[in-house]
This record gives C-alpha cells, structure tokens and sequence, in this order.
C-alpha cells in the first residue's frame, strides 16, 4: 500500500511539473548575451551546460577564432575558458563528458578593388576539449580535410557529408555525401556507408540511435546561387551501415537546426533561395514523429532565423546568435519552451522509463 501511495504522489509530482511547462509553451526568452560576436560557430552541452567553441569575425585577414565560452542556463551567465589549440570553423560532438572538435575551416577575408575574396582552407584536425581540468588535446586526423557535421552513437563520432572546398582546384564535388566513424576509445577512424546525397549545412540528429540528415544544399552546385536547396530527409542505421530515404521536410531549406526532445525532432528556421535570387529567412518550428512518419508544426518565431546554434536542456531549445543576409552577426541568446516534459535517455538517444511503463509495471 505504501509503494502505491508513492508512486501515486510520484506520478502527479510529474503531472503537475508537465502542466506548468505547457502552461509556458511556446513562450520565447531573451537571456544574457554571448560575450563575443561571432558566427559558425558549434556548441555542445556537458553537465548542463553550454560550450560555444570556435567561428569566425567578419574582419579582413583570417576571420578565424579559438574562443571557447561556457553559458550557465542556472545563473544566466557566460564564463572564458580556454581556447581551442587551432582556430577554426568546426563541428562538436560530446561522447563521455568529453567534447571533440571534428575538423572546420579557416577563412581569410581579402580585398578585391570595391568589394572582398575569401580564401578557404579545409581541416582534418581533431582536438578533444574536458571541460573538469579546461585543457586540450591533440587527437587523430580525420582521413578527409573538410567542414562536417557530426553526432555520436554508442560512443563513436560520425562525421557526415560536409563540404571540402579544397577540392574546387582539383575540380571534383566539395559537397559530400562521404561518412567517416571516429572511435575516442583507440583514437581511430573508419569508413561507413555514404550518404544518398552530399549535402552540406543540413541538420543531423539522433533518435533511438538512429542518425536523421535532413535538408541542406546538395550537388551538382546550381551556377552562382548556393542552391539546390534539398527537402529530403535520410536515415543511417550503424547496426547494418545502410541510409535509407524517408520522406521530405515541409519546404527545402538550409542552414537550420534540429533539436531531439522525447524522441521528437525540432526542426527551427533555416533560408531558401529562389530563382529570383532573394534570400528567404524561415520563422518555422517544425516537429518530426519518427514513430509515425508525420509532420506537425507549432507558431512560428518571432524573427527567422539561419546559421544559428541550438541546445536542448530541460525540455527547453537554447538558440544562440544567427547571421542575416546583410551579412550581420548577433550575439543574442533565446531559449524556447516546448512545453514537453523531458524523459530521460540514454547515450544512444533511446528513451528509458516513462511514466506510462512504471504504470503497467514495464521494463
């Protein structure tokens, strides 16, 4: 009777903390601005909090940083750290409390009589960061020098598709559907299976340990526009090394996020552009049910957004800065209530108990 009894009091604390979230949803709030104003860079979030790490300052000469700083959603507030050994654009990826910066590229901005050229030099470096002891360190190269996107997987990295713009002069694709496994654990890498389509400034998530690539710019480049835009949304299964297209997002698109809260992936902004050369900032809040396939879709942001960063913690999206097509750059910090109630997962991004399971007395 006395387990009931808790479990039953349990159950409505969680019922009653749900409510209050819902009862914010939708709700946006402008937290402490980032300390420097910056664009491209990543973040990732260990122990509850956020690292933001690396980008680049529109400035002539190399436009590149190193700045690492660590946001505190609890007390709103941002802390330096130490830099990053090598500057650079790069992706992030956490596996064990650690985060590795999977390569990245280095811009120098030059002028060109009125107006500015930009020379682009892509990185195989990897460098792992621990935030306990603030200290570096220098691991393997990825095989293939380039900008990518990442995610990790029962404790290994995927690094996908991505551009290699080093590869312009060799005159071959520098949009990739190529994908390359780190391991942390021998500091080693390996081929995988590559994607359907190359792609680049698409959005990866993870759900139930599968890897969701959606969107993006693919190839052959459209001449003098950064298109084709895609739509189309693929699915990597590591257990058996195969990708496997799946439908379509709503509208094609580039440059936006995808956030993965109860097993459901928030799709947020993004940019298009149309034949008639006009740049389209997306306001969208888009959601994808991989249990069933659907899409639904919540009220639109406030402002569209692109080229932004985004981090779940809570049930809550931290979105930080963006970059207009004025070539602008912010540094502001917003967090969006879902209103969802978060469960737990584990590191494969499969959700553990719910509170329906303890119910019916699951495992």
């Amino acid at each position: 009777m006395k387990s009931r009894l808790t479990l039953g009091i349990l159950i409505l604390c969680a019922l009653f903390i749900n409510v209050a979230n819902l009862a914010a949803e939708g709700d946006w709030t402008r937290k402490a601005d980032m300390p420097t104003v910056r664009s491209s860079f990543s973040t990732s979030v260990v122990d509850g909090k956020i690292y933001a790490i690396g980008g680049e300052v529109d400035k002539f000469g190399d436009m590149d940083l190193a700045t690492v700083e660590m946001y505190d959603p609890k007390t709103d507030t941002w802390t330096q750290k130490t830099d990053m050994p090598t500057s650079r654009r790069t992706s992030t990826c956490v596996v064990d409390g650690k985060i590795y910066a999977i390569g990245g590229s280095k811009i120098h901005k030059r002028r060109i009589f009125a107006g500015h050229g930009r020379d682009i030099t892509e990185l195989a470096t990897v460098e792992m960061y621990d935030p306990v002891t603030d200290t570096w360190t220098q691991k393997a190269d990825m095989p293939t020098a380039r900008s990518t996107h990442t995610c990790a997987v029962d404790g290994k990295i995927y690094a996908i598709g991505g551009a290699a713009f080093n590869n312009i002069k060799k005159k071959k694709p520098w949009r990739l559907d190529l994908v390359e496994v780190y391991d942390p654990a021998t500091d080693t890498w390996a081929k995988a299976k590559s994607m359907n389509h190359a792609r680049d400034s698409f959005a990866v998530s993870v759900v139930d340990g599968k890897i969701y690539a959606m969107g993006g710019t693919g190839w052959p480049q459209i001449p003098f526009h950064p298109g084709p835009f895609l739509s189309v949304v693929e699915v990597f299964n590591p257990k058996t090394n195969q990708w496997r297209e799946i439908g379509d997002m709503p509208a094609a698109k580039s440059s936006h996020t995808a956030s993965v809260i109860n097993g459901k992936i928030y799709v947020i902004g993004g940019f298009f552009r149309g034949n008639g050369l006009d740049m389209k900032d997306f306001k969208t809040i888009e959601i994808y049910h991989p249990e069933t396939g659907r899409w639904t879709q919540k009220s639109n942001m406030p402002v569209g957004k692109s080229g932004h960063a985004a981090e779940v913690i809570k049930g809550k999206i931290y979105i930080f800065t963006g970059v207009g097509h004025d070539d602008a750059t912010f540094a502001t910090v917003e967090v969006y209530n879902t209103g969802e109630f978060p469960q737990s997962v584990d590191p494969t991004g499969k959700l553990v108990k719910t509170w329906g399971s303890l119910k019916k007395g699951g495992n």
